[in-house]
């Protein structure tokens, strides 16, 4: 709570109460508590389908699903069963990436590896080589003005070299992608939109208030969540709730260990207030 003045002309006398005015603090930042959000049949609709996946030898939607999976409920990562089998399959992808120098899906599976299995990021060999073949993928995307892509290939990039952040020339690029974003707004394209916003909150976590996330736009994506569960779409589920999250956090810092996000927990019309819990992804 805050307290604020009138400080009107008034006659001589003592101030009264009514002199002053309570006034509540805006709370930036929306809820999405999967805890609350996501139900058993949720949970368990997101784990079949990571095991479909595993089945089919499909490791590139196995590390997106279980990447989707650990961000929502990192509490809850024994369940996905990451065994040494599903490590190898995975970076087997990733290298095969490699040699086709393919450095879009390279960076992608290589983000989601350094998320589910933080500890082994140096196996992954992120050499100059890859950097540069990465690198060269962003500039080319501005080049031809693709923001949407820009943006998720620059968020790859900062999970993964976090420490050359600076040199992907990343504030000029801030207004064109925000112009992106507001393009998937006025298409009502919120699967889209819940996506890019949540790589510009990553990408400057400073700016969130700048991304508009009005009630509007929080229904809109929150009506595309509801969607994918009514039509059992436990990928794009997945996927959607992951973002929802991170745009609802309070914090997202990338570290060496993937992803630090700090979640409000306690109900924001108490009083009392915890302090936020923090996790390593």
């Amino acid at each position: 709570m805050g307290i604020r003045k009138h400080f009107e002309k008034r006659g001589k006398g003592d101030l009264k109460l009514q002199d002053f005015s309570l006034e509540q603090e805006e709370v930036e930042g929306l809820k999405f508590d999967p805890e609350t959000e996501i139900s058993k049949t949720d949970w368990q609709g997101m784990k079949n389908e990571l095991e479909v996946y595993r089945q089919n030898n499909d490791w590139w939607h196995f590390a997106d699903q279980a990447m989707s999976l650990k961000v929502l409920f990192p509490d809850r990562v024994s369940e996905l069963d990451l065994n040494y089998q599903a490590w190898q399959a995975m970076k087997d992808w990733l290298e095969s990436y490699r040699q086709e120098k393919n450095w879009w899906d390279f960076a992608g599976q290589a983000m989601r590896l350094k998320i589910l299995f933080p500890g082994r990021t140096a196996e992954f060999d992120l050499n100059d080589l890859v950097w540069q073949g990465m690198k060269d993928e962003l500039e080319s995307c501005r080049q031809k003005n693709h923001w949407r892509a820009f943006a998720n290939k620059a968020m790859r990039l900062k999970i993964l070299f976090s420490e050359r952040t600076v040199e992907f020339n990343l504030d000029s690029a801030w207004q064109k992608m925000k112009d992106a974003l507001e393009s998937s707004r006025q298409d009502n394209n919120w699967w889209s939109f819940a996506n890019q916003a949540m790589c510009l909150k990553v990408l400057f976590p400073n700016k969130t208030v700048e991304l508009d996330l009005n009630d509007s736009v929080w229904q809109g994506m929150k009506d595309r969540l509801e969607s994918d569960r009514h039509n059992s779409d436990w990928q794009d589920f997945a996927s959607q709730a992951m973002n929802l999250k991170i745009l609802a956090a309070d914090e997202v810092e990338v570290t060496d260990q993937g992803l630090e996000i700090t979640m409000r927990k306690e109900n924001f019309k108490q009083e009392k207030k915890e302090r936020p819990v923090r996790k390593q992804f």
